[in-house]
């Protein structure tokens, strides 16, 4: 169900794309332990497609349930970790709170330095993005 809604995702089609990730993420937390990496993926993907539509406070409160389960069931310096507090960082670009969206990314930084080796591109990413911050605010 989650690579059918990934799919969809890549293709555009955000409310099929929707559709299958609800469904992934009922059959997880039926299925998983509720503290289970999976379900957070499922949340993680839901809020990229709200964020994909627009809709920015939905997407918030799934990144944000996201991040909260990440740093309840893995280690402290995992990069999906990083990658949850990247995405929050996205969403208030997108609204337009750069000042928060700064904090976000400068967090996100901080922890992929630690976790990530010193050439990987997601610290590259992590720089651009505090960058393009710096320079709406």
């Amino acid at each position: 169900l989650n690579n059918i809604g990934l799919v969809y995702d890549n293709k555009g089609e955000y409310d099929r794309a929707l559709d299958y990730y609800s469904k992934c993420l009922k059959m997880r937390e039926k299925c998983l332990p509720p503290d289970h990496p999976d379900i957070a993926t499922s949340l993680n993907n839901i809020g990229l497609v709200y964020d994909n539509k627009g809709e920015y406070d939905r997407a918030l409160d799934y990144h944000s349930k996201c991040l909260k389960m990440r740093e309840k069931c893995l280690p402290s310096d995992h990069p999906h970790i990083a990658d949850s507090l990247n995405n929050i960082g996205l969403v208030y670009d997108n609204k337009g709170e750069y000042d928060r969206a700064l904090d976000y990314y400068s967090k996100c930084l901080k922890m992929r330095e630690k976790c990530l080796p010193s050439d990987h591109p997601d610290i590259a990413t992590s720089l651009n993005n505090i960058g393009i911050s710096f320079s709406r605010i």
